[in-house]
């Protein structure tokens, strides 16, 4: 979103809590829309930190779900190579970081950050299931709760 958000000419400054490189169990494996989505930023993926798929499966409770892909194919890639990427990008399209930065709150003037405000007509959340954003802004005051798991193998040995 900060790269589509600069490619319109907006300055971008995005605050973050964690220091790179970050790491989570998701987000390892990219299907068409999302390498569509990429290419349009201009963020392209080095073959060699990449691996082809075709289909996608799911494993719950003895359960299993999969289907082949209806066109193209996935990227798998590992969630730290693809953020480093991402982030060498942005900062070359002129966004700004500011790593170990928590948002603390909103501001009419802008957003809190560590306490301090930094200036902005638009602020976004991208902050996930348990938004503070969202709760800061009184929205999404009716979500259901819904627990989610991911798993990676290169997390589990």
């Amino acid at each position: 979103m900060a790269m589509a958000a600069r490619q319109r000419g907006l300055e971008v400054t995005v605050a973050d809590g964690g220091t790179p490189p970050l790491d989570k169990p998701c987000g390892e494996g990219l299907l068409p829309d999302g390498l569509l989505a990429l290419q349009r930023i201009g963020v392209s993926l080095p073959p060699l930190e990449t691996h082809r798929f075709r289909g996608i499966r799911f494993v719950n409770a003895g359960t299993a779900v999969d289907a082949t892909l209806p066109s193209g194919f996935g990227l798998g890639v590992r969630r730290t190579d693809l953020h480093r990427i991402m982030v060498e990008h942005a900062e070359r399209s002129g966004v700004r970081f500011l790593w170990g930065s928590v948002v603390t709150g909103l501001h009419p003037d802008g957003a809190l950050v560590s306490g301090k405000l930094v200036p902005a007509r638009w602020t976004v959340g991208a902050d996930g299931n348990n938004s503070r954003v969202r709760r800061w802004s009184g929205l999404g005051a009716d979500r259901r709760h819904v627990r989610r798991f991911g798993f990676s193998p290169a997390l589990l040995r």
